[in-house]
């Protein structure tokens, strides 16, 4: 079977991608040359619905009007949808991703059924926490080209879980923004909370988010009773309880899966087995498994 793509960790980190009405002249590419056709390239909106307005009529006819997608970052989603106050209005969403999704994963299957009520609760606590985390950074980032620039406030939310997905509900952050009859499809878009996807993934950004780094993330979910569990050797994300590998430390990696990742690379030479004279291959190739930190 086809190996899984790694992300290129040593790849030159990215800024977060604004729309060009945020950036000067100079700092333009080509492919954002106005405003209009970030909203056409990426989110393809308007191609269908001149304006937002135009766009709660088709669902107040019922057609589904959603645009599903990410830009280096997390998926993110842009529908019509009713709003808290139950009036239609354009839902901004980013879903979690990264190593903040690995770990509700295997936690979500460590806590099983019996514990997975509360784990969900306990999620959508930690989700604030880390909004309040990100938020700032990211609207201070748009304030250098937008100085009165205030970012949308997101609030976490959850959703059923999707067919073929992990098995968990669907986590996120998301903001309405309410629709007249003027309002433009630029004005129904947060930059912040667009920027806020990648702001997920670390290794794309200039100026990381600390509580974003694996280990202040992992003590921030078992400060909220998630119950997280990681491998002493590779710090991966584990668990015992998946249904098809109970009783097996398994991570959620298709390509290494029971194995620690440690165990595969190279050996410090005083621990390296003289290689074999006849064979290719060494019973190392079997690696290690998981094994769980020590619980202090």
């Amino acid at each position: 079977m086809p190996k899984k793509r790694k992300t290129n960790r040593t790849s030159p980190k990215r800024a977060p991608r604004q729309p060009a009405s945020a950036l000067p002249a100079s700092d333009r590419d080509e492919d954002w040359e106005d405003s209009e056709d970030y909203v056409s390239d990426v989110l393809h909106l308007d191609a269908t619905y001149a304006t937002p307005a135009d766009a709660v009529k088709a669902f107040l006819d019922g057609v589904t009007v959603e645009w599903i997608g990410s830009v280096d970052g997390a998926r993110m989603r842009h529908r019509v949808a009713r709003g808290g106050d139950g009036r239609e209005a354009i839902e901004q969403a980013v879903f979690v991703a990264g190593p903040l999704e690995r770990m509700l994963v295997c936690a979500w299957h460590q806590a099983g059924p019996e514990g997975q009520t509360r784990m969900s609760e306990d999620v959508l606590a930690v989700l604030d926490v880390l909004q309040s985390a990100i938020r700032p950074v990211v609207e201070a980032e748009v304030r250098k080209f937008r100085p009165d620039y205030t970012a949308a406030t997101l609030e976490a939310f959850r959703e059923a879980p999707e067919p073929h997905g992990t098995g968990m509900p669907v986590f996120g952050w998301r903001t309405f923004h309410a629709v007249e009859p003027d309002t433009t499809w630029l004005e129904a878009i947060d930059t912040a909370a667009w920027n806020s996807s990648i702001a997920l993934d670390n290794w794309h950004r200039e100026n990381a988010i600390p509580e974003l780094e694996p280990a202040p993330l992992a003590n921030l979910l078992r400060r909220h009773d998630v119950p997280l569990v990681l491998c002493a050797g590779c710090g991966e994300a584990i668990t015992d309880r998946h249904p098809r590998w109970t009783g097996t430390w398994m991570s959620l990696d298709s390509d290494g899966g029971a194995l620690c990742a440690l165990s595969l690379e190279p050996r410090s030479e005083p621990l390296r087995h003289p290689s074999p004279r006849f064979s290719w291959l060494t019973d190392n190739e079997f690696g290690d498994p998981h094994h769980p930190v020590a619980c202090s």
